[in-house]
């Protein structure tokens, strides 16, 4: 798989889309797997010597896999941070944020989306935060009409429902 180390005006145009959140400056080098994963490195590695190891052991993923870009069935470009991304740039996540009780935040963790007023968060993407703990807990998308909030939380960190 070949991995993209992305430029700065591609950096920028990913931080354009995070900015919705607050994410404002991203220090660390972003790099692209796939077509649409985003990762972030911040070791001592130069770009340089990124691309000569690459070159000898193609490396699959290097770095905090933070966020995922891509076109949407509509054809508009769409940037989203993923649950270690939030965690990652905390501090900057100010805005649109979704602060949701314990019984919205069970059924958040069993994968499902949730029927609710968030007409202030209408078409846009979501930080994800729990009342209880503070801890932003994923990303979501809120439907143009308000009222739904879909979930965007990945199979292996959903919580199975017990069957009695």
């Amino acid at each position: 798989m070949k991995i993209d180390l992305l430029s700065k005006a591609k950096k920028k145009k990913f931080i354009e889309g995070v900015s919705g959140l607050g994410v404002s400056k991203i220090r660390e080098l972003l790099i692209r797997t796939g077509r649409e994963r985003i990762r972030a490195y911040s070791g001592n590695l130069s770009t340089e010597e990124i691309w000569d190891l690459w070159r000898i052991l193609p490396i699959e993923g290097i770095g905090l896999y933070v966020g995922k870009e891509s076109i949407n069935r509509n054809g508009v470009r769409e940037s989203r941070l993923s649950i270690d991304g939030l965690h990652t740039w905390r501090e900057q996540i100010t805005e649109n944020v979704a602060i949701l009780d314990e019984a919205l935040e069970e059924e958040w963790f069993k994968g499902k989306n949730l029927d609710g007023e968030f007409n202030e968060f209408a078409g846009v993407f979501v930080a994800v935060k729990s009342k209880s703990s503070g801890d932003f807990i994923g990303t979501g998308k809120v439907s143009k009409d308000g009222k739904v909030l879909h979930n965007f939380l990945p199979k292996e960190r959903r919580r199975k429902s017990q069957v009695i």
